[in-house]
């Protein structure tokens, strides 16, 4: 009687199959992971924290780009296309992305500005500001006002309770964004600056609005997938643990510098200066993409040479020779702050590099002798 052979290929090819399966099984598994989009660097640091271990968190534009008037490349409407969720600070700022956006079908948009209830900052004009910081406005936000979002306990105080702006309350998830928020009619050829909306865009400079964004989208990402809710809570601790303490540190570096007047080059900076209770003096545009007239210059080449302003900021996007032309013939220094964070690796700590940068920014260049 012949007993059957044995195959050992039989059994070479089971443990070849179950050593692929075992090479798959995590891919497959990160394909899972929903994925979602985030505009622009400092925004996307902060969903990128928050999703840590629960979704795959991908940049739009690029940080070294300016989200005023950006273009997609095809790779990023494709990004945008395969996004199970689309998070945006709104078209007060990315007004590139209003039509794609319209068009995005079922899948899941967040404008922070307009989804959130957030302390806004009216939009400014450009130009020289005739009222000065008040130290009382907004006391480095540590103590005025609580922050409970959504029963979490996570009391916050931010300080802005004489300026709140809530810009809440559309009641949708995004999807249709047909209100007007003003920047289309945009008339050319003048001195003054026409708004993109009624409130100031770069939210993510203040960090009692970052610490609001962080506990009201987290409970938008664990009602969006619950699954993954207990991911999402922990790293929302967490990065709330973090803002507080680098907030303590920059109002402690801050405080020096605090009375020493200075002018930016585009108003971006309004939630950080307010937060910090700093002294700025005006701006020499409120829209990078457009040039200010004579009349404008020569109004802050007067406010300049009165000599109490310190500082005159320029941005490694665009051409510092507009600054120059203000600060010449004075003793003004010229320092760059980046609001947008052109030359940082995006990731969960870009958002903490780039206000540490802007707090390091401004105490380098007020606070020289």
């Amino acid at each position: 009687m012949h007993s059957r052979p044995r195959h050992p290929f039989g059994i070479s090819l089971t443990v070849s199959l179950l050593a692929i399966l075992g090479l798959l099984l995590p891919g497959m598994a990160a394909a899972d992971k929903p994925r979602i989009v985030a505009t622009i660097l400092p925004i996307h640091s902060i969903v990128a924290a928050l999703g840590e271990d629960a979704f795959d968190v991908e940049l739009l534009v690029p940080a070294t780009a300016s989200p005023h008037g950006y273009s997609m490349r095809p790779s990023e409407a494709r990004r945008l296309q395969n996004a199970d969720m689309v998070v945006w600070v709104g078209p007060d700022l990315e007004t590139f992305l209003e039509r794609p956006l319209r068009r995005a079908g079922d899948r899941e948009i967040i404008s922070l500005m307009d989804d959130l209830d957030l302390d806004l900052k009216p939009t400014r004009e450009g130009g020289v500001w005739e009222h000065h910081h008040d130290h009382g406005d907004d006391d480095h936000g540590h103590g005025d006002h609580d922050h409970d979002h959504n029963g979490h306990g996570h009391s916050h105080d931010d300080g802005h309770s004489d300026d709140n702006h809530s810009h809440n309350g559309h009641g949708h998830n995004g999807h249709d964004h047909n209100h007007d928020h003003g920047h289309h009619d945009e008339a050319h050829g003048h001195d003054h600056d026409h708004h993109h909306g009624d409130y100031d865009a770069h939210i993510w400079l203040s960090p009692a609005v970052v610490r609001a964004i962080t506990e009201q989208l987290a409970d938008k990402l664990m009602q969006w997938d619950p699954e993954r809710a207990e991911i999402v809570e922990a790293n929302r601790d967490a990065l709330l643990e973090r803002i507080n303490d680098l907030d303590g540190r920059l109002a402690e570096q801050l405080e020096p510098v605090r009375d020493q007047a200075f002018i930016v080059f585009h108003d971006a900076y309004q939630y950080f200066e307010q937060h910090y209770g700093l002294n700025s003096a005006g701006s020499i545009s409120i829209d990078p993409s457009r040039s200010p007239g004579p009349r404008r210059i020569s109004e802050l080449r007067e406010r300049v040479a009165d000599g109490d302003v310190v500082c005159l900021f320029t941005e490694p996007q665009f051409r510092p020779a507009l600054a120059e032309t203000v600060a010449e013939g004075t003793d003004t220094r010229l320092g760059v702050l980046d609001p947008v964070g052109a030359e940082l690796e995006p990731g969960p700590d870009a958002w903490f590099e780039l206000m540490q940068n802007m707090a390091d920014g401004f105490a380098g260049c007020l606070g020289k002798e």
